[in-house]
């Protein structure tokens, strides 16, 4: 196994395979696994407390298909005291099954040449059996620490983390000092953030009429054509042309993209000439950039398209979040980066994700804050998903070398 007594990895291995047997999805089953964690850690002498999102605040910021009737809770244990923390987080919230699953049902966890397979075995129920093994081998030593440890479990970041991380930091009032969320990054990267996003729904107004007479009517079609038109070929190709200064997980990351027509909303009646029309642009954003700028500079180029179509268009913000970064000269990615160069002998690249993570709810706070977890990204959300148990132990060591130390 590992450097650590075998008890230790024999727990994680448990941890993980017994939480991916609850069918954490948008809401079902997050009491029972919380309780499951809390009972685990409890057993080690943890101190634990669970925190459940007021309802109203649930109901209130997600809309109905993320079932906003269904409980959420927030789960914090610690060990150790000092004036500073370093804490681990984790979403125990999963995405859906998918397609049909080959060599075990996506909540039946199965162990097959070393490897784990189930449903958030890699997206992040393995980053959290890690973590909480390293706690509960940290407080089985007794040995004093000049800091707090925690670990944070968390739901719905699948969802955007609203009621999760963010409930945490923003009305929770959590403030460690360092923050390593436990996300697949492969465990030779380091996720020193990630970028943004602006989702926007363009609605084209026209004047709907029958289908033979046309010239009675306004087409909201093809006003919206033209409009989409000139964003494509006037306003991708500078929007594109730019560069971040920083390594991402893929090199084509590295740049700021628009992505037009995700979701194109029309009335649908052939024998109509269409009255309203939309589409939608996923404009996703480098971590030099801010949303308040992006949004700005998006709606004056959509107000320049409308005007080139003669359209009448109405834009509308669907969802926006920031992009994260922590430099990577901070105390804690140098910290981490030595940590993990002793451990498995390489030295990881410090790089951004291109897709979301909660991070951002914490550097927005100026906290230091990376991403850095066992199994890879290219696992996680797919058919047959699997973690490396020899990946899972790995960041066990590295957890509790990395715990003991005071980055600075």
């Amino acid at each position: 196994m590992g450097k650590l007594p075998g008890w230790v990895y024999e727990l994680a291995e448990k941890i993980l395979t017994e939480s991916i047997k609850y069918p954490t999805v948008l809401g079902n089953h997050y009491k029972e696994i919380v309780d499951y964690y809390a009972d685990i850690l409890k057993e080690y002498g943890i101190h634990v407390t669970v925190h459940k999102v007021p309802d109203e605040y649930v109901r209130k910021t997600l809309p109905p298909q993320m079932n906003p009737d269904k409980p959420r809770y927030i789960l914090l244990a610690r060990i150790g005291s000092g004036e500073k923390t370093i804490q681990f987080n984790g979403h125990y919230d999963v995405v859906g099954p998918g397609g049909k699953w080959s060599i075990t049902d996506a909540f039946t966890p199965k162990k097959v040449d070393n490897k784990i397979y189930g449903r958030g075995a890699t997206d992040m129920k393995g980053g959290i059996a890690a973590s909480l093994a390293a706690m509960a081998y940290l407080a089985s030593t007794k040995e004093p620490r000049e800091h707090v440890i925690e670990a944070a479990l968390v739901p719905d970041e699948e969802i955007g983390g609203i009621t999760g991380t963010g409930y945490l930091v923003n009305e929770l009032g959590s403030r460690p000092n360092w923050v390593i969320i436990a996300e697949p990054s492969s465990l030779e990267s380091i996720w020193i953030g990630h970028k943004g996003a602006l989702w926007v729904e363009v609605v084209v107004k026209g004047k709907q009429t029958h289908g033979s007479t046309p010239w009675l009517g306004v087409n909201a079609f093809e006003k919206m054509v033209d409009v989409a038109k000139y964003l494509i070929e006037k306003v991708k190709p500078v929007i594109e042309s730019r560069k971040s200064k920083y390594a991402y997980d893929m090199p084509e990351s590295a740049k700021p993209t628009m992505a037009l027509g995700g979701r194109l909303t029309a009335p649908g009646n052939i024998n109509i000439v269409p009255g309203e029309v939309s589409f939608s642009i996923d404009r996703r954003i480098i971590v030099e950039e801010s949303v308040e700028e992006v949004e700005k500079e998006l709606l004056s180029y959509i107000n320049e398209a409308a005007k080139y179509a003669k359209a009448d268009v109405v834009p509308k913000i669907v969802l926006r979040f920031e992009p994260a970064l922590t430099d990577p000269k901070t105390p804690l990615v140098q910290t981490l980066t030595n940590v993990v160069k002793k451990n498995i002998g390489v030295e990881p690249r410090k790089i951004v994700c291109t897709g979301g993570l909660d991070l951002r709810y914490y550097t927005s706070k100026g906290i230091q804050t990376i991403a850095y977890g066992p199994g890879t990204p290219e696992r996680a959300h797919i058919v047959d998903e699997y973690i490396d148990v020899d990946s899972l132990f790995k960041a066990i060591d590295i957890y509790v070398d990395i715990a003991r130390i005071t980055p600075r």
